[in-house]
């Protein structure tokens, strides 16, 4: 709600006449001010006042003010320009201010030599010209109510008063006198006032209130929360037929793999719980979709030089793919591919191993060691583990509890110089792809980013499986 904090008006210059509605949330407030004291001013005043209270100012909606503003200042300006021509005024307009209040909401038209500003006790915002505008201006630039025989230019502002805020609406011979002299905004109000003792003096003060009246909140129906979840299935089906390779059925693995990868507590339970939990919903899609995978295809997404010959096959967590080069254990960054952290130890690494959070270092001197994926030892205990030649390529099997976007299981087939996919049930090759160098060893399915790891030469890398349904 907006209250009126303060007025100050003298006549014959000046006056302001306010209408408010009883709880306070419409109103109006009408002001006109002049430079000169003659009596005709009283006359012109009168009009005023009776043109706005015999208006349909008390009745227009919000939706129509704005329109309703410009139309009926129009009007007026000519109502005013043939009484201001009868008189004997050395400045034949009015400075005029007319606004009309809903709730903390304001829509005002000002002319002349009167200017409003917003303050919310730290900051000042002028609407419209400032006090500095009005110094120096030709009678026709201020746009004086009934002073040119011509339509006069109606511009309609609109602000939000919010709770503590002052809106003031000076007359253009106090601007200088109170803000080139204001030292604190937190005392605009009083500061103001004390210039009723100063010559023609006119201004109008709004206080932002607290509502007096809140808008209870509306619940919704069951036949409207039924709509609206329907909707939502519909938007989410429709998103998952044009989007395809079962988005969702993706989001939900990975997102399996990350609560693995951040509990260690049960974890056998946690992929179990989310299956129950998402069971119907996805039943509901697969009736609307169950493509089985059409297009498989192994495409190189890039590759790396390492500083070390590689002597193991690649193993990896979500974020990092951990090598071993002889006696020296390195971590690289699966999205930069820059080395994150490298250890080195007295004896050959026969093997690496990542499970549970934890990377398993067995060394040739039958010691093994226990990382975190940032590289802190978190263990140490003796253990002996068989060296595992690089270059034994062992096939890996990727079933629909590997990738969701698969119907059936695969099975990809490394060699020397290629690597194949094969639908093993129907012996059908379903994609090659060839190596200009002798692949040294090959990890096994990275689920979470759907590739594998392949050691080439001296490079690593990174061989993705492209399923389109």
């Amino acid at each position: 709600m907006i209250a009126l904090e303060s007025t100050h008006a003298q006549s014959p210059y000046s006056f302001i006449d306010t209408k408010f509605s009883h709880d306070g949330r419409f109103g109006w407030i009408l002001a006109m001010w002049h430079p000169q004291e003659h009596s005709a001013l009283e006359e012109l005043g009168a009009e005023l006042r009776l043109a706005v209270r015999n208006s349909e100012a008390a009745t227009v909606s919000k939706v129509e003010v704005e329109k309703w503003l410009k139309d009926f200042m129009g009007d007026l300006h000519w109502k005013m320009h043939a009484l201001l021509r009868k008189t004997d005024l050395s400045e034949k307009g009015l400075s005029v201010f007319f606004g009309i209040i809903y709730d903390h909401e304001l829509f005002f038209v000002h002319f002349g030599r009167i200017f409003c500003a917003l303050s919310d006790g730290k900051k000042l915002r002028f609407l419209g010209p400032n006090h500095r505008d009005l110094r120096m201006q030709s009678l026709e630039k201020l746009n004086l109510l009934g002073l040119v025989d011509q339509d006069i230019k109606v511009t309609v502002r609109r602000v939000l008063i919010s709770e503590k805020h002052l809106f003031v609406v000076l007359s253009g011979n106090l601007g200088d006198k109170v803000f080139e002299t204001l030292n604190d905004l937190g005392t605009l109000s009083q500061y103001i006032e004390s210039f009723s003792d100063s010559e023609n003096p006119l201004w109008l003060i709004l206080r932002g209130k607290a509502r007096l009246i809140k808008a209870r909140r509306k619940k919704l129906n069951r036949l409207q929360i039924s709509s609206i979840v329907m909707l939502i299935i519909t938007i989410l089906a429709t998103l998952y037929v044009a989007f395809g390779n079962r988005f969702l059925d993706q989001a939900l693995h990975r997102t399996r793999i990350s609560v693995k990868r951040n509990r260690t507590l049960r974890l056998d339970q946690i992929p179990n719980n989310l299956s129950v939990e998402t069971q119907n919903f996805l039943k509901y899609l697969e009736r609307i979709v169950n493509l089985p995978a059409r297009n498989i295809e192994l495409d190189i997404i890039w590759s790396a030089t390492m500083p070390y010959q590689v002597t193991s096959a690649p193993v990896f967590s979500i974020d990092t793919i951990f090598l071993a080069a002889d006696n020296n254990l390195i971590a690289f960054d699966k999205k930069t591919r820059e080395l994150k952290w490298e250890k080195s130890f007295d004896a050959r690494i026969n093997s690496i191993y990542f499970a549970d959070n934890v990377l398993v270092s067995c060394l040739e001197n039958e010691t093994g060691y226990g990382f975190r994926e940032d590289g802190r030892e978190v263990w140490q205990m003796n253990l002996s583990i068989p060296y595992m030649r690089p270059g034994s390529l062992a096939p890996s099997r990727v079933g629909p509890e590997d990738d969701p976007r698969l119907d059936r299981a695969i099975t990809v087939f490394p060699s020397a110089k290629f690597l194949w996919v094969i639908d093993v049930v129907r012996g059908e090759n379903l994609s090659t792809i060839t190596f200009k160098d002798d692949i040294r060893s090959i990890s096994s399915y990275d689920s979470y980013a759907n590739c594998f790891y392949a050691i080439v030469d001296d490079g690593l890398l990174c061989i993705h499986l492209n399923i389109a349904n």
